[in-house]
């Protein structure tokens, strides 16, 4: 759901980065809505994907160093759980308050949402 001044982040793991890219393209039907994997996964109905950034990041890395260089950072760091798991892929949407009662499909997990404010 649209929130502005929220960000939700997913982590998981995908053998690659072409399945992650297969797991997030979007589709269209003949309506012109969209729909994704990852969307059905988690039953999300509508993300706008100009406020999404998605990453595969095989590095044996903690959370804060995977998310080093995307956007707002420095607001909700502090906000960020310890993750001990390992994990390659990172889903981040902004101005988005994921609710939904699925917290986890195949290999990605919701981790929260947070509050952060634009530099």
């Amino acid at each position: 759901m649209e929130d502005y001044g929220k960000i939700s982040i997913w982590i998981g793991n995908v053998s690659d980065k072409q399945e992650l890219d297969i797991y997030m393209k979007e589709t269209f039907d003949e309506e012109g809505d969209s729909t994704s994997k990852f969307m059905t996964d988690f039953e999300i109905d509508y993300i706008d994907n100009q406020f999404q950034e998605v990453d595969f990041n095989p590095k044996n890395e903690s959370l804060l160093k995977k998310l080093e260089g995307v956007s707002y950072l420095k607001s909700y760091a502090s906000q960020l759980p310890e993750i001990t798991n390992l994990f390659n892929v990172i889903i981040c949407l902004y101005n988005f308050k994921f609710n939904g009662t699925v917290n986890k499909s195949n290999n990605i997990s919701f981790i929260g949402c947070f509050d952060f404010e634009e530099d």
